[in-house]
């Protein structure tokens, strides 16, 4: 309740990009008329035409089928112009990493983590990494950490129960991520290895491959426990077919074919490949992308991660095995960063995996303080992000929508993290809040929560000049700070309510956890 609360005050209350307008598009139409189609005449440029005639998103199921309960919600009621449930859509990413949060905390204490750590570094991956950019955005990538985590607790419980029904649960989860996007699918090894309870481990040569399979066959084949292992490894496998079945299903009814998602389709896209020379670097340490800039905490796990590899060694190893399977793929696709967005979200669906090490760093006063400053760093970070629409960093430098393909080295040189302080602090901002023409560019102007479309080809050289005339570059991003300056008949909710109830429940979930606390303060008080 805490966690979501906060999530839901500082989510922008819009739907803040073109891919979360798709999305949005195929969940009205999903509750409206029961078919995924784009029927938006605004959204014909990037659709994809299907077998039947119809447009088509060339995305993926899974987060439209999330939202579409809150859009649904959203046609209570009178609602102009379908504000309310493009509102309540926008909530989405906010409501299921809440849950997220809820997950972590009860995988830290199956981990045998004491419930006041547990809670203490739930907050700070909820709050100080880019989760919370994450679960403020109507992009999908905290959805899918939600089912990453949730495949991961399960095939951990799975192994520590021995139960196949875990098992089965956990690969349900997995194989629902390549709804929403096919190249998570890499991750299903790593995390259906997380049902054995036969610790693996990697040959430390090629030469050496031959024995280490030897290794392996009599581990898993010939010993009670590798063939119970191998069991709840099989079942989680064959359970990820099932968002497999679902992938090609919605596929079929759209393009005609299970495998045809319509992404390569789309007209005017660059190369899907990229040069990994800039594309891991670029997400690992460069300061327009690199997740240690946009993520600090994440340092941390360099420390915890032996103490994870102790308690949970399966759980340790294929998530660094994950990641690098994930960083390479990612690094070597043109568009790694996942423009126009603050940091690389691609990166996001592993992060919470790195959580579950911040629980075991070394209980050393020295680590204790620079636990402290990271996490405030972390904190910093997402305060900046959370702040201002992220479009204006990229409009400012007159960047074409996609520079990425033609300039692969511009992470290296230009940061969104860096030029925030200066666009909070830029003296340009109070007249352009209050001299702007209108609220936001795009289709729709006579609405608030419609995306934001790109500027006109005529602008494409004074890009900064266009963006004076739309109050969203100038205002602050969360709803609470916007909404308000609009007219009431223009506010697609009531403000003074959704505060209070948001505010109460934040509070409910706030005491609770006091409470909790003090009930074990002998306990807590040492960990807090």
């Amino acid at each position: 309740m805490l966690v979501g609360a906060v999530y839901v005050l500082t989510s922008p209350g819009r739907i803040d990009i073109i891919d979360g307008q798709c999305r949005f598009e195929v969940a009205r139409s999903l509750v409206e008329v029961g078919k995924p189609s784009l029927r938006d005449p605004m959204l014909t440029w990037i659709g994809v035409r299907g077998r039947d005639g119809r447009l088509y998103s060339h995305y993926g199921v899974a987060a439209s089928a999330l939202g579409a309960p809150l859009v649904a919600l959203g046609q209570l009621g009178d609602d102009w112009k379908g504000e309310r449930q493009r509102f309540l859509f926008s909530l989405a990413s906010a409501l299921v990493a809440a849950g997220l949060a809820v997950v972590l905390f009860f995988f830290l204490l199956d981990l045998g983590v004491t419930a006041g750590r547990a809670a203490l570094w739930t907050l700070v991956n909820a709050f100080a990494t880019l989760t919370f950019i994450g679960a403020t955005t109507t992009f999908d990538n905290a959805q899918q950490a939600f089912f990453v985590l949730c495949a991961a607790w399960c095939a951990y419980r799975s192994a520590r129960r021995q139960s196949v029904d875990y098992a089965v649960a956990g690969g349900l989860c997995a194989g629902w991520l390549v709804n929403f996007v096919e190249h998570l699918a890499l991750l299903w090894p790593f995390l259906a290895l997380m049902c054995s309870r036969v610790s693996v481990t990697w040959p430390p040569l090629i030469s050496d491959l031959r024995p280490w399979l030897a290794q392996l066959w009599t581990a898993f084949g010939k010993t009670a426990t590798g063939r119970a292992s191998l069991q709840r490894v099989a079942a989680f496998s064959v359970a990820c077919g099932v968002g497999l079945i679902v992938f090609g299903l919605y596929n079929a009814l759209r393009f005609g074919h299970p495998l045809n998602t319509g992404k390569f389709d789309i007209p005017g896209h660059p190369s899907f490949w990229g040069n990994p020379l800039y594309g891991i670097p670029g997400l690992l340490i460069s300061p327009g992308k690199g997740v240690l800039w946009y993520s600090p905490p994440i340092a941390l796990a360099l420390f915890g991660y032996a103490g994870l590899r102790a308690e949970a060694p399966m759980v340790a190893r294929m998530t660094l095995a994950a990641s690098v399977a994930l960083v390479a793929f990612l690094g070597c696709i043109s568009f790694y960063g996942g423009d126009w967005c603050w940091g690389p979200r691609y990166l996001l669906p592993i992060l919470p995996l790195w959580s579950l090490t911040f629980a075991f760093l070394p209980q050393r006063a020295l680590m204790r303080w620079a636990a402290v400053v990271v996490v405030t760093a972390g904190l910093s970070v997402q305060a900046l992000g959370l702040s201002l629409d992220h479009q204006r960093f990229f409009l400012e430098r007159c960047l074409t929508p996609h520079f990425w393909a033609t300039d692969p080295g511009f992470y290296f040189r230009e940061s969104a993290l860096l030029a925030r302080p200066f666009e909070l602090v830029d003296p340009v901002n109070p007249s352009a809040r209050d001299l702007a023409c209108w609220f936001r560019p795009g289709p729709y102007d006579d609405t608030n929560t419609y995306c934001l479309f790109g500027l006109a080809p005529e602008w494409a050289d004074d890009s900064p000049l266009w963006a004076l005339n739309f109050e969203v570059f100038y205002v602050g991003r969360p709803w609470v700070v916007w909404m308000p300056r609009q007219p009431r008949e223009r506010q697609p909710i009531s403000v003074r309510w959704w505060l209070f109830g948001t505010l109460t429940a934040g509070a409910v979930g706030g005491g609770l956890l006091a409470y909790g606390f003090r009930r074990r303060g002998d306990e807590l008080g040492g960990e807090l």
